[in-house]
């Protein structure tokens, strides 16, 4: 699990040039790691396999902070998706949809407001140099549009249950903490403008919580296995 969390967050990047990071799709082989090991095994899957990551691909200044902060992570969702709630409230539907709208609502509000401007597209194999695929311009218009897509993909996926109201709300929380960390590693340590990379962890969030809901009843054999071992 550790080597999938390498991979999948090393093969696609988007560069943020305010912060000197980048947009990638780990977050998804993360949280796979949180639904299928234990806290501790997810911790070290999430931690060293991003901060692998951020090595080979040249972010070797957010290294520490990825190996706290992912690990982190990881291990709060573990935790949480192994926890059923004593409310039925919280396993319901609605507050399911309600608590997702967070994000896409974060995402048009931060990024329409604070990163409006050039980006820098690249994919890449880990441990060889980047494939820069072009440079484009954000508009506001952009985020707005983008929060919408996200909106109305959560609310299908509640309508349909795709996956669990509870690993929503797990991810969620866990997600948070990720973004939160990561503004004040940026803001505090590397005296950047740490906001301009929310809505894009934000985003990353998402692609991980989408990612499981997909996944979630195929892993459970899986989850189930690990825990006998």
């Amino acid at each position: 699990m550790t080597t999938l969390v390498f991979i999948v967050t090393a093969v696609f990047s988007l560069y943020i040039p305010q912060t000197r990071g980048y947009f990638n799709i780990g977050e998804a082989a993360v949280y796979i790691s949180a639904l299928i090991l234990n806290p501790i095994q997810a911790w070290i899957a999430g931690g060293v396999g991003s901060m692998m990551a951020d090595v080979a691909l040249g972010y070797f200044y957010y290294a520490p902070a990825t190996l706290i902060i992912k690990g982190c992570e990881a291990a709060i969702a573990s935790t949480l998706v192994r926890r059923k709630p004593r409310s039925r409230i919280l396993e319901s539907r609605l507050v399911g949809t309600g608590f997702s709208m967070l994000l896409p609502l974060l995402i048009g509000l931060i990024g329409s407001r604070f990163y409006v401007g050039s980006v820098e597209l690249s994919f890449s194999i880990p441990l060889t140099p980047l494939l820069t695929i072009g440079i484009g311009e954000l508009a506001q218009w952009t985020w707005v549009v983008i929060a919408i897509i996200i909106a109305a993909f959560l609310v299908y996926t509640n309508l349909k249950r795709v996956g669990t109201s509870w690993t929503i709300l797990s991810l969620t929380t866990s997600g948070m903490v990720m973004v939160l960390g990561y503004y004040l590693y940026e803001q505090l340590v590397l005296g950047v403008a740490a906001i301009a990379e929310v809505p894009f962890n934000l985003m990353q969030v998402l692609v991980g919580i989408t990612a499981c809901l997909m996944v979630e009843e195929a892993l459970k054999p899986f989850s189930r296995l690990v825990a006998q071992q």
